[in-house]
């Protein structure tokens, strides 16, 4: 009789876990060959296409992180839920919350300006909290219950987001694309800021449905226009607060979270591996025609507050780990179910 005892899922599960790293080993180890090769350059001196540059945060457009009240450029949230499975216990990753305005890197040769979504974030932890709704009794673990509901939107918002600045990526110069993308980024925003009792983003709704006309087809044009004067009567809602009366707030997160902090502030000193790339936004200052961000061609996109050896050292073992440790881990578990059925 196997029930629970048999082997063979866990074993399985391991064989693919192990290939996986595998091969994800080979793509870090692609990360830290395309890091090594690129020279640091001053700012002024970037072009276009993938670059590596080293200079201070600089932020007209600051914001306080959740945690530790920093007035920052950008943060990063790492949320984690304790979670109990017979007699394993672990801490679960629920989301990964980001936030956060473009800002400048500058050194002595000139500023750049920075898109910091999508980057992968070396930084220093600034600081660690564990809160549980069962023995919560002051106000600030009920903001940071409050907080993990709305950091579970937010990630979902920005991914969303992400993908969608992926799939209009190629008509960024159309002005009507432009439109679209950016009605869709205050739609994503909204939403989360509706989890914390704010509006609605119903103007951001009606604003998506106008940039996507006129349509072809005239029974498709119709109902366009209907749903466009319904959004109208809906944004006067709005306005008035009748939505918000309407709507419960949604109560805190129930269980046990672990909430990890990490920020961009200015006057720190940055290493930042990323693409320059030509910003589409037509309301940007002179100065800011081009900006780091995430490469289409090239996705190594890296924030990091150590030296360039440190982060080379860092992928190197990395990869190293992932790769050799992955080819063990498969080959372990390959055996052992060979084992099992009795074929070794």
């Amino acid at each position: 009789m196997r029930g629970n005892s048999d082997p063979a899922p866990a074993l399985f599960l391991g064989f693919l876990a192990g290939l996986w790293f595998f091969f994800k080993g080979f793509r870090v180890m692609r990360e830290y060959k395309v890091l090594e090769d690129t020279p640091r350059m001053p700012i002024r001196s970037v072009p276009m296409g993938f670059v590596h540059i080293r200079g201070k945060a600089e932020g007209a457009q600051l914001l306080t992180s959740p945690l530790s009240q920093t007035p920052c450029c950008f943060y990063k949230v790492d949320v984690d839920q304790w979670k109990s499975q017979g007699k394993s216990h672990n801490w679960v990753r629920v989301c990964t919350d980001f936030n956060g305005y473009q800002f400048h890197l500058a050194d002595d040769t000139g500023k750049i300006l920075i898109d910091a979504h999508s980057a992968d974030y070396d930084l220093p932890m600034t600081a660690s909290h564990v809160v549980d709704s069962q023995t919560a009794a002051n106000t600030v673990d009920a903001k940071l219950l409050e907080y993990v509901r709305f950091a579970e939107t937010h990630s979902m918002t920005e991914r969303m987001g992400q993908w969608v600045d992926k799939r209009l990526a190629k008509g960024a110069e159309n002005p009507q694309v432009q439109e679209k993308r950016e009605a869709f980024r205050q739609l994503f925003a909204g939403i989360a800021t509706a989890r914390e009792g704010g509006k609605l983003p119903v103007a951001a709704m009606q604003k998506l449905f106008e940039s996507t006309g006129p349509l072809s087809d005239p029974e498709k044009e119709q109902h366009r226009q209907m749903m466009l004067q319904n959004l109208k009567l809906a944004e006067a809602a709005n306005e008035s607060g009748l939505l918000q009366q309407m709507m419960n707030r949604e109560s805190p997160a129930s269980g046990r979270f672990r909430l990890q902090e990490y920020v961009v502030t200015p006057g720190q000193e940055y290493l930042i591996s990323g693409t320059c790339v030509e910003n589409s936004d037509p309301a940007c200052a002179p100065g800011d025609r081009s900006m780091i961000a995430k490469g289409q061609n090239e996705p190594t996109f890296l924030i990091s507050t150590k030296t360039d050896a440190q982060v080379h050292r860092a992928f190197e073992k990395r990869s190293l780990l992932m790769i050799f440790g992955g080819a063990a881990a498969a080959i372990g578990c390959a055996v052992g179910l060979l084992m099992r059925y009795g074929l070794f």
